[in-house]
């Protein structure tokens, strides 16, 4: 059993998760770490998700324990306020919240989980779902880098790879083919003049956008390609379901073959739940998630859900990443106070 946080030392508590290296599928050690510093047995333990807490609370925490690849910046540190390294802000410091929470007796179910990092399809959700041992929640409040503000909803988000094709040729000749490089050139054009599309929800400003975010074409100096392909992300306001911004996707990309890769869904912002109107009592700054986050697998159960965390948005997923220590602290009371 690891030795106890005094007090608690959030900080502290930080670095320790930050040490312990957790990129996508390879977060055993960190759940390890979790489940010794959890009192009592879990509600659920499947080796990727952990449920602890009360079973009929209807407040449920939940945070990820798997972070992107690392950049030069494990071991962390603790400098200039600040907890560094990878994962301090997304989101190994909101996981250290839920601990010491959970450590205080806090009143609420905690979820801790893997594989948030990469595809919706490899997410260890949908079974913790299934396994009922989250009926009856009301809330979900996910630890996500927020600055300590709310952050409601979220946007959905589509990987996507949209095919030209073309017959090949001699580069000296090329009349007598087509070139599949000059269909993509033509078929983004419309791309890359798209303005962001501002929706409006609830008082709040979603953005869509979509990004040509990698192009590959070409076999050879003096061979006219016969096919190209392009990498779409379009990230998608909620209001849209999954099949409507597919068909939106395809709207914007009619002259190539587009093949959706993953498509997470969107969420809607859950304002009116009386827990959130409680939060934001305590917590009056609130903005738009424009970003995806687990809200949106929440909101597909019927669990509407809200994101607040201690990370700093600016520094996630940076060779630089960190997690203000007054941020730490400042989630920790807010929670308490809530669930209390």
């Amino acid at each position: 059993m690891t030795t106890a946080v005094p007090t608690p030392d959030l900080a502290s508590r930080t670095l320790e998760l930050v040490d312990v290296r957790s990129e996508s599928r390879v977060e055993a050690e960190a759940m390890a770490l979790v489940r010794a510093l959890l009192p009592g047995e879990p509600l659920y333990d499947d080796g990727e998700a952990i449920v602890w807490g009360l079973p009929t609370a209807p407040v449920v925490l939940a945070g990820h324990l798997d972070t992107v690849p690392e950049q030069g910046n494990l071991p962390g540190r603790i400098s200039d306020d600040a907890v560094h390294g990878l994962g301090a802000s997304d989101m190994k410091g909101g996981v250290a919240v839920m601990l010491e929470l959970a450590r205080a007796g806090a009143e609420a179910r905690f979820l801790f989980f893997t594989r948030e990092e990469v595809a919706l399809e490899e997410s260890p959700l949908p079974a913790m779902f299934e396994s009922g041992v989250l009926d009856g929640a009301e809330l979900a409040v996910v630890l996500e880098p927020t600055d300590c503000a709310l952050h409601a909803g979220c946007l959905g988000n589509i990987q996507a790879r949209v095919d030209f094709h073309g017959e090949s040729a001699h580069s000296a000749r090329p009349w007598t083919g087509r070139n599949a490089i000059h269909a993509l050139v033509e078929g983004l054009a419309p791309l890359a003049s798209l303005s962001p599309l501002d929706v409006e929800l609830d008082g709040l400003i979603y953005r869509e956008v979509v990004s040509v975010v990698r192009v590959e074409g070409g076999i050879a100096a003096n061979v006219v390609p016969a096919l190209a392909a392009a990498e779409l992300n379009f990230r998608y306001a909620p209001g849209r379901s999954r099949d409507e911004a597919e068909a939106r996707l395809r709207e914007l990309v009619p002259a190539g073959e587009l093949h959706v890769l993953h498509n997470s869904p969107a969420a809607r912002p859950a304002l009116g739940n009386p827990l959130v109107e409680r939060l934001r009592e305590l917590v009056p700054e609130l903005a738009p998630k424009q970003a995806w986050t687990p809200v949106a697998q929440f909101a597909e159960q019927g669990i509407d859900a809200i994101n607040y965390g201690p990370g700093a948005t600016a520094y996630a997923h940076r060779v630089d990443e960190q997690v203000p220590v007054p941020n730490l602290h400042t989630a920790y009371d807010v929670l308490a106070r809530f669930l209390t």
